[in-house]
């Protein structure tokens, strides 16, 4: 990893990739300034493209801090996917040092993986991103359940050429999304002959297989090449990592223990409420005498078989063309394939059944003090030779292809028309309970909570032939037209200029609800136009002073229009430093998955205590589930910034880059939802957390979502909580941060040798909830770095690259016993041959071995009661082992 030079470094690069691994050389822009001979400016002329972060060709993205990734980086890293390619960039904050993919916990609402750089808030809030991710330097089509993003990994490594990353906005050039920057995904342009690719990785109760062939050849006129490839993995259970234990935490032995919390268990697990009569009413507060709640039986470890890691097959095809139609006009033809399914475990299915209250049941004491016993008995399904141990999937299809025209206008413009159509299918399933045919058959005695297996076989399929459901379709057409070239000459150089304009209709298509299997009909469908219109301008001032200016129009056909302008530059008043800078808007649009506006109920059985309790709220009369409200409005409005960012490049000496970048990110309109997990949220957001809901409360919450039929058999003495977090405008944040990189390499008769550290420290990050500041850094790492050291000589490789996230301050509102969550140190080991000629078997092979996680570290604890108990995220030691050969 590195970052992409500014200006002409021809010679530095050399240098650099001649001697040791380009990823070795995290981070750094080589800012050496070199004077080409008229031969070499002819040649380079001929290879002008169009880099990220700028529309105009032949040159660079001023004013902007751009990091890359090369083939030879992504190789290196070990990756099995193009998302674990992302989490080695610090910048990528929710993928570095964490699982880079979907939490399990939430997988049936968030079924996609999204990059988030600077670490955004309410990433999973939105449907759409707030980081915008391209191929080739365009959009396609959205994937996901209840997202409307792209998903990384439709794109395979073994296509991808590089990855440029431009930080800080880009929605002056490419509109909605470009907030933290702009991901671009470059792949292939040709290739000869045959590759194949072959993996296999192992660990503790754990092991993955990937392989892949790419094929291509060229022509006088043209070149083409497919890649067709596939992966499978394993599931790792919790219980399979003991870091992963969840449950309640108690000091009742003298030290802390974790206990399992689940209720719903092979074996049934209990309570009886003893109500006391105080002549008023009946009272199950253990301070009148003889009432209160006395447990029955043994909580079971239910997280203990769901996924920490899910099992997921992956097949992926791309392919390329490209064409010479006659001199000046090219036609360029990718498209892609993308197929993913994702099984996630699960304990056995179960049930809560309680005995009505004596008020439901209208029993009235006779004397004062007078006592009356109800049960509640949670119990699993399990046991019953009928049952069917189905579990959690999500599974995503999609393709799309894009053609573009390139027509040469004049010998200095070019025309590029680009054209884009895809379509997807995403669906999750997540098997469930009809509660009210469970409430039924336990009333006719058909089934009895303490007995399941003697249940007849026909009422437990009937019960358990319930889901929740989510099917979406979505769909996308866009084309678009970008001319450049040399407008004026210029003392100081030529003045160039790029004008584009582009159309897109984005379709989705929704379903979702709680049916029988494969039960779910009537979808519901939103269509959303946008028309846009933009241009840049590369003007240079002086010999070493640069300006950019670009602006971009976005007429929505909903919710309105915006511009978006951003300004640049760069100053090299010496050879050896690189001075820039620049200052824009940018904005990110709710989608057409947003407009149709759903608003859906989820019953949680067993997880009041899951709920952060500040006020002290939840005690023993309080229900054991929790009901929460989820989805959004249509009346959702863009989320806005404004982005200033600056920093330099230094190379005092050869071989050594010192690089710096301050950014500053005021988001204002946000997409966000309350944090059910937060004890802040529950301070600051009163309304949206109701504890011991009366009956017209939860009618009233019941009666708010578009799925109430369902939750009809519930009763609201059984819920303990009602969490609001349907998405709304109500939030703004502010960061601020610094990234900052070193790095040096040397040539010696050992070999090439290559040191870099890169880092990004976030010195501000505060999130304005109604009214009230709330300082998202104060219980979360500030800190994210990379260091690397890296050898090569020959047809030998190695490098141990070392990744840290650094300890912060425990929240005392929810850990336990705890002051500190400490930092978390990974290291990374990668060792490549590369066979020499003379052998067909031996000429074109590369042998490779990656060490993850090389001293198996676990992450550090971070002890809560029902939650995750660690932060940060790893699958322990897994050794890689990886062949290619080409032929």
């Amino acid at each position: 990893m590195r970052y992409i030079p500014r200006k002409s470094r021809q010679k530095y690069l050399h240098y650099a990739f001649t001697g040791a691994t380009s990823l070795a050389f995290m981070p750094g822009a080589l800012v050496a300034q070199v004077i080409e001979s008229p031969a070499e400016e002819k040649e380079q002329k001929l290879e002008e493209v169009v880099v990220t972060g700028t529309l105009i060709r032949g040159v660079e993205a001023v004013g902007s801090q751009t990091i890359g990734l090369d083939k030879k980086d992504i190789t290196e890293t070990g990756a099995v996917t193009t998302n674990e390619i992302l989490a080695t960039v610090p910048q990528i904050s929710n993928f570095f040092n964490q699982l880079p993919e979907q939490d399990p916990r939430g997988a049936d609402r968030n079924s996609i993986n999204r990059p988030n750089l600077r670490n955004l808030p309410g990433i999973n809030s939105a449907t759409g991103g707030a980081t915008l991710s391209l191929v080739d330097g365009h959009r396609i089509t959205p994937v996901g359940v209840a997202q409307s993003d792209m998903d990384p990994d439709i794109i395979p490594a073994n296509v991808i050429d590089n990855i440029a990353i431009v930080t800080d906005g880009g929605s002056s050039l490419y509109g909605a999304d470009a907030v933290g920057g702009v991901i671009n995904f470059i792949t292939l342009k040709e290739f000869d002959g045959v590759q194949i690719d072959l993996g296999y990785d192992t660990g503790d109760d754990f092991s993955a297989w990937q392989g892949s062939v790419l094929a291509g050849t060229s022509w006088d006129s043209g070149s083409g090449y497919i890649s067709v490839g596939t992966t499978d993995r394993d599931n790792i259970k919790r219980e399979e990592r003991d870091w992963a234990r969840t449950g309640n935490w108690s000091d009742d032995s003298g030290g802390l223990t974790l206990t399992p919390s689940g209720t719903e268990c092979i074996q049934p697990v209990g309570a009886v409420t003893t109500w006391f009569w105080y002549g008023a009413g009946w009272t199950s507060n253990p301070a009148a005498p003889g009432a209160g709640v006395t447990p029955v039986g043994d909580p079971c470890d239910i997280e203990a078989q769901s996924s920490l890691l899910p099992k997921q097959e992956r097949d992926n095809v791309y392919g390329a063309i490209i064409q010479e139609i006659t001199e000046g006009i090219t036609l360029e033809t990718k498209a892609y394939y993308m197929k993913r399914k994702t099984t996630y475990s699960g304990y056995p299915r179960g049930g809560t059944v309680a005995e009505p209250t004596p008020t439901e049941l209208g029993v009235v004491g006779v004397n004062t003090g007078d006592l009356y016993d109800t049960a509640q008995v949670g119990f699993s399904y399990g046991p019953n030779a009928a049952y069917n141990d189905a579990e959690l999937k999500l599974e995503l299809e999609t393709w799309g292809i894009t053609p573009e025209v390139t027509l040469d206008l004049t010998d200095t413009w070019q025309l590029r028309n680009t054209l884009h159509y895809g379509y997807s299918t995403n669906h999750s399933i997540d098997p469930a309970v009809n509660l009210t045919k469970q409430a039924a058959y336990v009333e006719s005695g058909a089934l009895d909570p303490l007995n399941v297996a003697a249940a007849d076989g026909a009422v437990v399929e009937d019960i358990l032939n319930w889901a929740s459901q989510a099917d979406t379709k979505q769909e996308l057409f866009m084309v678009r037209s970008i001319a450049d070239g040399e407008v004026y000459e210029l003392p100081a150089g030529m003045l160039r200029a790029a004008i584009g304009v582009e159309y897109s209709q984005q379709d989705a298509k929704n379903r979702k609800g709680s049916a029988t299997f494969n039960g779910l009909s009537g979808y519901r469908s939103e269509s959303r136009d946008v028309q846009s219109v933009f241009g840049e301008l590369s003007i240079p001032v002086f010999e070493s002073l640069d300006l950019s200016v670009s602006t971009r129009y976005d007429d929505y056909d909903d919710f309105g229009s915006t511009t978006n302008p951003n300004y640049g530059f760069s100053w090299t008043p010496f050879e050896w430093i690189k001075i820039y800078g620049k200052m824009g808007e940018s904005y990110n649009a709710p989608t057409a998955l947003d407009a149709l506006g759903t608003a859906d109920g989820r019953y949680v059985p067993g997880r009041v205590t899951s709920v952060p309790d500040p006020n002290g709220e939840i005690n023993d009369q309080t229900g054991d589930d929790v009901f929460l409200l989820e989805g959004s409005d249509s009346s959702l409005a863009p989320q806005t910034a404004d982005i200033w960012a600056a920093g330099f490049d230094l190379m005092p000496l050869e071989g050594l880059v010192v690089n710096f970048n301050y950014y500053s990110i005021d988001f204002k309109e946000l997409l966000g939802s309350p944090d059910p997990q937060d004890p802040q949220a529950v301070l600051l957001n009163p309304d949206k957390f109701i504890f011991n809901p009366t009956e017209a409360q939860y009618n009233a919450a019941v009666g708010a979502v578009e799925n109430s039929a369902q939750f009809a058999s519930t009763s609201y003495e059984n819920v303990g909580a009602i969490v609001d977090r349907r998405i709304s405008n109500t939030d703004e944040a502010k960061l601020e941060g610094i990234d900052l990189g070193v790095q040096y390499y040397h040539d010696t008769e050992y070999g090439s040798f290559a040191y870099g550290v890169l880092g990004n420290y976030q010195s501000k990050f505060d999130l304005e909830q109604n009214g009230a500041v709330i300082d998202q850094l104060k219980y979360a790492p500030d800190l994210y770095a990379s260091a690397n050291i890296a050898w090569s000589m020959r047809n030998m490789r190695a490098r141990v690259t070392v990744n840290y996230t650094d300890e912060y301050d425990a929240n005392p509102a929810a850990a336990i016993d705890q002051d500190k969550v400490d930092s978390f140190v990974v290291t990374n080991l990668y060792l490549g041959y590369d066979f020499d000629t003379g052998s067909e078997w031996t000429e074109g092979l590369s042998l490779r071995v990656n060490v993850d996680n090389l001293f198996d570290e676990d992450p550090p604890e971070y002890r809560r009661q029902q939650l995750l108990n660690y932060s940060g995220f790893t699958l322990g030691r897994i050794f890689k082992l990886g062949i290619t050969k080409r032929f």
